[in-house]
């Protein structure tokens, strides 16, 4: 197993020490603009120079199921991408988030809409598309055929919990280093999670 970190913080000043601790790869944020979680093109460089993978994941608050839908996608896939080429991210994968226990009939409605938008704007721009979320939403857009990777949660409160097996991503304990706090995350390969 490989292990990985994810975190809202800026990563810049531990890159060195995450890289001794073990680590392979830094999972950060692509947000609206003015958020505090949002990465910058200085520290994925930061990242990428300290010989550590990159993933970043697309998310503004998509909590709720009134957070999807066409026009949203729309924007969403725009701002991801422009993000991500002024970030030095010409390739690999783009996760976005369903940052909520979203419901079978949630999914297949609007989430799926939205996803499909999500994938024909990255696919055109060169990137594919990962989803954040719980095992129903990753299990439903992968099979689906919707999305190229899937991050499993932590979140075993869920309906279905973790029980998604055919992650490419598994997030799982909370962590801390330096004042800021992580949550880990396994892969079986640095390969199959569209890192860049």
């Amino acid at each position: 197993m490989i292990y990985g970190v994810d975190t809202v913080s800026n990563v810049t000043n531990l890159v060195g020490s995450l890289k001794v601790q073990g680590y392979f790869f830094v999972a950060r944020y692509y947000s609206l603009a003015g958020n505090s979680k949002r990465t910058s093109a200085a520290e994925q460089a930061a990242i990428g120079n300290a010989g550590l993978k990159r993933i970043c994941v697309y998310q503004n608050l998509h909590n709720a199921y009134n957070k999807f839908s066409a026009s949203i996608a729309q924007g969403d896939a725009s701002d991801a991408i422009s993000q991500a080429k002024a970030c030095g991210q010409m390739s690999g994968a783009i996760y976005f988030a369903v940052d909520y226990d979203a419901s079978a009939s949630e999914i297949d409605g609007n989430i799926k809409a939205h996803f499909q938008i999500l994938k024909n704007m990255l696919r055109a721009a060169g990137y594919s598309l990962g989803v954040y979320g719980s095992s129903l939403t990753c299990k439903k857009l992968k099979e689906a055929g919707i999305v190229d990777y899937t991050w499993l949660a932590m979140s075993t409160g869920w309906g279905h919990g973790t029980t998604w097996s055919s992650w490419n991503i598994h997030q799982t304990v909370p962590y801390s280093l330096g004042g800021i706090n992580f949550d880990k995350n396994e892969v079986n390969s640095l390969d199959g999670i569209g890192a860049w």
